[in-house]
């Protein structure tokens, strides 16, 4: 029987070799270690997980409530680290700027508000507001 592709984001079993991705408590990045438990909470509707892993690493450190982000099957680590790179990528990018308003050609020029919004509300506004107060 072939083996299944897992995915980057495919949780964990036990049993199954993992690497440190980040620096842990005690396990430096590159440690390779392998999965004793699994435990979490999981929303089966297509919710977040709160996945949590006790790992035994090379090492004979057995940590526990490890996140899964902070480690990566052994065959991923080049994809883990292109994410990463792309989510630090993005981070660092510079925010795109909006739009300028369209100033109103209402004549009123008092700035503010009213020179955002557009003269046909504005008499729109007035003509409802006349009609309620009955001026």
């Amino acid at each position: 029987m072939a083996k299944k592709v897992l995915e980057l984001d495919t949780p964990f079993r036990t049993g199954e070799r993992v690497v440190a991705a980040r620096p842990l408590r005690g396990a430096p990045i590159g440690t390779v270690g392998k999965v004793r438990l699994v435990n979490g909470l999981s929303d089966y509707n297509g919710g977040k997980q709160w996945i949590r892993y006790w790992v035994r690493f090379e090492d004979g450190k057995l940590l526990g409530q490890i996140d899964h982000n902070d480690l990566v099957r052994p065959v991923h680590v080049h994809a883990w680290q292109e994410r990463e790179n792309n989510r630090i990528e993005e981070a660092n990018r510079p925010p795109v700027e909006e739009a300028p308003a369209v100033e109103s050609s209402s004549g009123e020029g008092d700035g503010g508000i009213a020179s955002l919004i557009p003269a046909a509300l504005l008499e729109r506004s007035k003509a409802a507001k006349a009609r309620l107060l009955g001026g």
